[in-house]
């Protein structure tokens, strides 16, 4: 899937929609709908959309980002004693 950035006018995007929708959807190509006053759209696949809210959840929360950087700097140590999380103590990570 490739991911590349295409800007385009309210107009052009209204003559060409079903061509812009697809591009968007089958290949994940990402259209920027440009407008007067800088008020402009994204639009985006469904599925980015979703993995962008599910990756937005996961960040809100304080134990996630703290589990997740301790993940990466145990990557980064290339720590080959690395212990893999269980679902309970990952629960226990998000309660404190």
């Amino acid at each position: 899937m490739t991911n590349s950035i295409k800007a385009v006018t309210t107009r052009e995007l209204r003559q060409n929609f079903k061509k812009y929708a697809d591009e968007v959807a089958d290949f994940g190509e990402t259209v920027i709908v440009t407008r007067p006053e800088n008020k402009n759209v994204v639009v985006i696949s469904e599925e980015e959309y979703n993995s962008w809210q599910e990756t937005d959840y996961f960040l809100k929360s304080k134990a996630n980002r703290k589990a997740l950087k301790e993940s990466i700097a145990q990557l980064d140590r290339d720590d080959s004693n690395n212990h893999i999380l269980t679902p309970e103590e990952f629960a226990s990570l998000a309660n404190d």
